[in-house]
């Protein structure tokens, strides 16, 4: 697909998701993130297990924040979170930061597992990156248990030195 103009260089689906989002991480002034060059192309790891550093920056924070939805760890969402987030789940809800981590804390939303994790990309563009990977996810979901192959977008913004990701979408694997 291509780009609209006047549109960030991501896929239109996932620009029109973010479109609303604030530039105000764009400071120039602002730190740049790991071996950033303004102006590239967009930047696709093809070899999961050797990333460059801007890709191993994203799978850094993307590691993270699979550490604290393991633990429930609201602290640390609510800080890899953007304050813009949305997280769009497999029914096709939208849901703010704040409710998320509203589920979390009563525990209508806990992660057992996240296993089996394959087909992992990343594509950067400026200060986006986008990461889409597939794994096997057991837990809760809005008071639901689940135990399902998943696929998973996750749209990340470097923002004040670090990468903070800006909204996710989670779909099943249908058989």
């Amino acid at each position: 697909m291509r780009s609209t103009a006047g549109l960030p260089r991501l896929l239109a689906p996932l620009a029109a998701l973010v479109g609303a989002l604030s530039l105000a991480a764009c400071d120039p002034t602002a730190a740049q993130s790991p071996g950033a060059s303004r102006g590239g192309a967009p930047v696709a790891s093809r070899d999961a297990d050797t990333p460059g550093p801007r890709e191993q920056s994203v799978l850094d924070a993307l590691r993270a924040f699979e550490r604290a939805v393991l633990a429930s760890d609201t602290v640390a969402l609510k800080r890899i979170w953007a304050e813009d987030y949305t997280f769009i789940t497999a029914q096709g809800a939208l849901v703010t930061r704040e409710q998320r981590l509203a589920n979390f804390r009563s525990g209508a939303t806990s992660v057992a597992q996240a296993v089996n994790q394959r087909e992992i990309t990343v594509r950067i563009d400026g200060d986006d990156a986008v990461v889409q990977q597939r794994f096997d996810l057991r837990g809760r979901f809005g008071g639901r248990e689940t135990d399902t192959d998943v696929r998973c977008t996750f749209v990340w913004r470097w923002r004040a030195g670090r990468w903070q990701m800006v909204t996710d979408q989670l779909t099943p694997v249908l058989p």
